[in-house]
């Protein structure tokens, strides 16, 4: 049986899996800090304006946009990768296609899941900012 764990996804996935794991550091980073802000503005009953929030919403939307843009582009990478093997194999082998193949799928998942953790970590701190900020008036 073999331990999967985070440094071993990064090693299949390949060269793109690097980036994907920067975005993923920087949603939960971004979620946690604004979410003990919110917590802490909650907890002691003052107001903070939207303003100060919306930036951190902003990105968070931008990296639900663009993570599974990034990890399809791993999936091009990797099927490239195999295709590559097989032009250069004497013999085609199952073993040669299904390193590029886990590359691809491995990347392609990992982006889809940064971009719901984004997606959902934007909609409730949206959503919590709403009730617990003050919006501008014109």
């Amino acid at each position: 049986m073999e331990i999967t764990n985070l440094i071993l996804i990064m090693k299949k996935g390949g060269a793109v899996m690097w980036p994907l794991y920067a975005l993923l550091v920087i949603t939960m980073v971004l979620s946690i800090e604004r979410g003990i802000t919110l917590f802490l503005i909650w907890e002691n009953h003052s107001r903070m304006h939207m303003r100060e929030i919306e930036p951190v919403l902003s990105i968070l939307d931008l990296i639900a946009m663009i993570a599974p843009v990034i990890g399809f582009l791993g999936t091009v990478t990797g099927m490239i990768n195999a295709f590559r093997s097989v032009a250069e194999a004497s013999s085609v082998q199952l073993q040669i296609i299904a390193s590029g193949l886990y590359e691809a799928l491995y990347t392609t998942a990992f982006g889809l899941i940064i971009s719901i953790i984004a997606t959902i970590s934007s909609f409730i701190l949206e959503t919590a900012s709403t009730m617990l900020c003050e919006t501008e008036e014109t």
